[in-house]
């Protein structure tokens, strides 16, 4: 059972509840001062707190996806994916569709007929270079199930979640996909494919969409893993001007990154309450094999400040007050100069949290709708 189910929060909400009201019961026939009546009203009193904490927790953790499984909590996932470099080998995921299934999550997102509404699906993405692999979602807009629509090769937007993270939180907490559907509907936004997914691929270790040196190499896996496999299982555009790729806060981050370092795969980037200096903490340990150099080039103020601009455009949406990555965006977007453009998103006040993410996301579709450019 995931740590970010229904069923799970469901349980210690009910076994909380039942252990006060247990402990409420029981009281008063310990109410004595010997040590055993002491004993047991302690013991009543501490598991009362312990289920009820539980049950917090929980709730916490369901809404802000920090845990999904497990393995994720206690640490105890193993492998970091086989590096493979050049041509992906024949008959590999790179060369054939992936498999995919229509997700349960439609009927909680209101998506009843494909032709009408879209349809949501999930597929296990697979890298041939890297080994790596992740499961994600793809919204797929009601045209592509559309006949006068069946030569068309629609603009694909890359959604990433933050640290850990989880891509159901993103549709169910965060109605990204209610939104698009409902920004297409309106003709705000073109017809587009979303494929959403998290930014954490060799859980529990964070790292920052980074190839990491005699490690995972996560930043190949998204630049060139991730698009070479989804354009053989969709109808996807085959430009860059068709490719976008976003997300919130460590997704922010690498969507800023993959736009910026691999400006020939993706065409706009749009960056939610990210940040934009490399990191080095005890979720990441050490990224960049003890190379300054590395860490540099990981660092998207420091490559501003030294390196030639690319030809890309960025959205860079934050928080004046509540957003404590806001100095880092302020910075950034203060630093870009021809070819490369940054255009801002800045609400008056958020905390960096769902809530503000879910105001920011409207208006983040219709300005990656408006450079994105379908085939066909």
């Amino acid at each position: 059972m995931q740590l970010t189910s229904d069923a799970l929060l469901g349980a210690l909400a009910v076994t909380a509840v039942l252990g006060l009201a247990v402990t409420v019961w029981l009281l008063p026939r310990f109410s004595g001062r010997s040590v055993q009546a002491v004993i047991a009203r302690l013991t009543l009193l501490l598991a009362c707190q312990l289920a009820i904490l539980l049950a917090l927790l929980s709730a916490v953790n369901s809404y802000f996806s920090f845990y999904v499984t497990w393995s994720d909590l206690l640490g105890t996932q193993k492998g970091t994916g086989k590096i493979r470099e050049g041509q992906s080998p024949a008959g590999s995921a790179a060369g054939r569709p992936l498999a995919r299934t229509v997700s349960r999550l439609n009927a909680d997102v209101d998506l009843r007929v494909p032709a009408k509404d879209g349809q949501l699906e999930e597929v296990k993405i697979q890298g041939p270079r890297t080994g790596l692999e992740v499961k994600a979602f793809a919204y797929l807009p009601p045209e592509y199930f559309r006949p006068e629509f069946a030569k068309r090769r629609f603009p694909v937007v890359v959604f990433l979640t933050g640290y850990p993270g989880d891509a159901k939180g993103l549709i169910v907490r965060q109605n990204l996909v209610r939104t698009a559907a409902e920004e297409m509907k309106a003709g705000r936004v073109q017809p587009t494919i979303y494929i959403i997914t998290r930014s954490t691929v060799v859980p529990p270790r964070d790292t920052e969409c980074t190839d990491i040196p005699s490690g995972p190499q996560v930043k190949t896996f998204f630049s060139q893993d991730v698009p070479e496999s989804l354009k053989v299982t969709y109808r996807l555009s085959d430009k860059k001007e068709g490719w976008a790729v976003a997300g919130q806060s460590t997704g922010g981050y690498c969507a800023a990154k993959l736009a910026l370092l691999h400006s020939d795969r993706f065409g706009a980037a749009a960056t939610q309450a990210g940040y934009f200096t490399a990191i080095k903490d005890s979720s990441t340990r050490d990224l960049y094999g003890g190379s300054q150099a590395v860490r540099n080039d990981n660092d998207l103020i420091w490559r501003l400040q030294h390196l030639p601009p690319p030809p890309v455009s960025i959205l860079v949406a934050s928080s004046r007050v509540g957003e404590i990555n806001f100095p880092q965006a302020e910075r950034f977007s203060s630093l870009a100069r021809p070819p490369l453009r940054v255009d801002r998103l800045t609400l008056d006040e958020g905390g960096h949290n769902f809530t503000t993410f879910r105001r920011m996301m409207p208006e983040t579709m219709r300005w990656l709708s408006a450079r994105q450019r379908a085939d066909g």
